[in-house]
């Protein structure tokens, strides 16, 4: 194989394995999408997840309107996971859940615990 032929495939796979880019095989022919995902739409979603989720460690700390607050956005943010693919909707899905039902945890034991 010539070292031209070498070079056009590596960049062929190179464009294939890119994040910008989509292909399908449809009846033996390739197709591409070269704007397949939108990088600036994911960073959002993943901000305010990441937001959110690192508020569970100091749960205790927050107000109960903070907490209630952080449960709404919780809300907010589960049908945009729920459009992801499989494996990453199950990962931060399960994640933010979690980091719901903490807040409802502290939010109903300070119900119970008047005193604070």
């Amino acid at each position: 194989m010539s070292k031209r032929r070498i070079f056009i495939h590596a960049c062929f796979f190179i464009l294939l394995s890119s994040h910008f880019v989509s292909f399908d095989c449809l009846a033996g022919r390739l197709t591409f999408n070269l704007h397949a995902e939108e990088i600036p739409s994911n960073e959002a979603w993943k901000a305010e997840f990441s937001d959110i989720t690192s508020k569970t460690v100091n749960s205790m700390g927050l107000s109960t309107e903070a907490l209630q607050s952080l449960v709404e956005r919780c809300d907010k943010l589960q049908p945009v996971i729920e459009g992801l693919e499989a494996t990453p909707r199950k990962i931060y899905l399960k994640r933010l859940i979690k980091s719901k039902s903490i807040f409802n945890f502290v939010i109903e034991s300070r119900k119970e615990i008047p005193d604070q």
